[in-house]
């Protein structure tokens, strides 16, 4: 691997590598999904491959560690769950991060919850900066549109093999046979990608706390209209 690296897969690098990169970008990216379908058209795994590609791009341009995908199963209790991602965000922190981004797609509104929970509890317990949004939240969170135009898009940008177009049913189905393309995906990629990197500098440079509990007090609104 080549010399001064500023950004890498945590399961990739040499453990001085992580340390030498922890040690001048102190941001963990990490990536989760519900491994639950979107679409019939559409793998999987889609939601975790747009979540790692979204992080890949950010990292790249402000550094950190990106960690494997986190599966999260429908069946697993939302407790459960909350005390998985703290566990997570608690590693990261023994590690020196401090700066953590969590970034997937709530299946409920009490995953969300759970999920706000677990990182301001980590900014109470472990002074860390954790960004808990969405792929695609900072750019427009209608972009999640369960396997319609954006996120056929953006599969057919990361993994066009595993997208079967045959399959497309539903009130979607012109929108994304005749719309929906590699380079909208790309271009979707790029923008969102800018979009977490610049929120994650601005943590970095401010710890501006305040616009993280803005950010969480938002999103607690919006559930109780």
């Amino acid at each position: 691997m080549r010399v001064g690296l500023t950004w890498g897969r945590a399961v990739e690098l040499l453990p001085h590598q992580r340390q030498n990169i922890l040690s001048h970008y102190p941001v963990c990216w990490l990536p989760w999904a519900m491994d639950t379908s979107r679409a019939d058209h559409l793998p999987i795994g889609s939601a975790g491959l747009i979540a790692t590609a979204v992080v890949e791009r950010a990292a790249q341009r402000v550094g950190g560690i990106v960690y494997p995908t986190l599966w999260h199963h429908d069946t697993v209790e939302t407790g459960v769950f909350q005390r998985v991602m703290m566990a997570w965000l608690t590693m990261v922190a023994d590690q020196g991060c401090q700066v953590a981004v969590v970034t997937g797609l709530p299946g409920t509104v009490a995953e969300d919850l759970a999920l706000i929970e677990a990182a301001e509890m980590a900014l109470c317990q472990h002074g860390l900066l954790a960004l808990a949004v969405s792929p695609l939240e900072l750019v427009d969170g209608t972009m999640h549109d369960r396997g319609a135009l954006w996120e056929t898009s953006l599969m057919l940008a990361l993994r066009p093999d595993l997208v079967d177009l045959t399959r497309v049913v539903g009130e979607y189905d012109q929108d994304v046979r005749n719309v929906a393309s590699s380079s909208l995906g790309q271009q979707s990629l790029m923008l969102a990608g800018e979009r977490l990197a610049g929120a994650v500098r601005d943590l970095l440079e401010h710890r501006n706390t305040a616009a993280l509990a803005a950010l969480y007090q938002q999103r607690r609104e919006r559930y109780r209209q």
